[in-house]
């Protein structure tokens, strides 16, 4: 009996393996590519490098950050622990609020904006990534997402748009197969754009589509309350400052009419150069830096992956040059 039981367990596991292995080739067929999953836990990771840190780099930000700056390069050029924690699609104001409040925060934090990311009306949008990490991050889930991470390197149906109740769910409601991305994202938490795998030209299209019609909902709060708004920002700084940290602000690349549609509804004039005026930390603007300027935007607001490298290093010529760390070893 206990033979026959061993069989049939190993009997089951070939018939599952070989089931995986159909499937993913199949996936590979299909284009996609392996890539870690973003989500909450992963995020909770790189909180948990800062904790205990000596004088370490928090990466601040939404896409522009996360898909453009390498924070193992960083961390390699600085010798400081290095987090990435810049979110998709989310402005990073709670985030410096969060770290002006961590005591244990003593290091720098870069923090990747734009003028309409700075207004109020976007102050709360990494919160809930937030209070995950404050109230639902535990050691199980640490410890799933340990687990989960490699596999996903190296499998794509490990991640959960391919799990088979996602994919029935999707074809029962007529939607095919998961949009094929063309972001491959690191344990790290930095993704690298690949724009040889999708139409550009239809991405930029919808992007200004996009802008056009969030500015006509949205638009910008008057330059005198958005400024007034900043005096609790500045107050954060100060606070990461008394501590013996840093704070550097910083406006990411953009171009085309993306960049004339920003400059038109926040002209730099009346509201990032006012802020910087009066703001505590530096702010750099990516026009005035040469080493920017020959870093191609393919989608006019992100670079592509293989341009990480450089842009890293371009940001931390800038950053040594200004004096905000020390010289670096690219």
């Amino acid at each position: 009996m206990p033979r026959r039981w061993l069989a049939a367990w190993l009997s089951a596991i070939a018939v599952v393996a070989i089931a995986a292995a159909l499937f993913e080739g199949d996936l590979r067929h299909r284009g996609y590519v392996p890539t870690v999953q973003d989500d909450e836990d992963l995020w909770s990771l790189q909180a948990d490098r800062l904790r205990g840190a000596v004088d370490p780099i928090a990466l601040l930000g939404a896409s522009r950050i996360q898909f453009a700056v390498d924070p193992a390069r960083v961390e390699r050029a600085t010798g400081r622990t290095t987090a990435m924690l810049a979110i998709n699609g989310a402005y990073p104001v709670a985030a410096l609020r969060w770290l002006a409040r961590d005591t244990s925060f003593r290091g720098l934090a870069i923090v990747g904006v734009d003028s309409r990311g700075l207004d109020r009306r976007h102050w709360e949008m990494q919160q809930a990534w937030i209070d995950h990490y404050e109230h639902r991050w535990t050691f199980a889930r640490k410890v799933h997402r340990l687990l989960l991470t490699p596999l996903q390197q190296y499998l794509v149906f490990m991640r959960s748009p391919f799990a088979v109740v996602s994919l029935v769910r999707r074809e029962l409601a007529g939607l095919g197969m998961p949009f094929n991305d063309y972001l491959v994202m690191r344990p790290d938490r930095v993704g690298f754009l690949d724009y040889r795998r999708t139409d550009v030209a239809a991405i930029k299209r919808q992007r200004i589509v996009d802008l056009v019609e969030y500015y006509h909902d949205y638009p910008p709060a008057p330059p005198e309350r958005w400024l007034h708004d900043l005096e609790q920002v500045s107050e954060w700084v100060r606070m990461i400052q008394a501590r013996g940290g840093k704070v550097v602000f910083f406006r990411e690349p953009s171009a085309g009419e993306h960049l004339a549609l920003d400059e038109k509804n926040y002209p730099r004039a009346l509201y990032w150069d006012a802020y910087a005026r009066v703001s505590p930390a530096p702010m750099i603007e990516f026009r005035d830096e040469p080493g920017f300027a020959s870093i191609t935007l393919p989608d006019t607001s992100h670079i592509d992956g293989a341009d990480v490298p450089r842009f890293t290093d371009a940001l931390l010529a800038v950053l040594a040059r200004r004096g905000i760390i020390a010289a670096t070893n690219p």
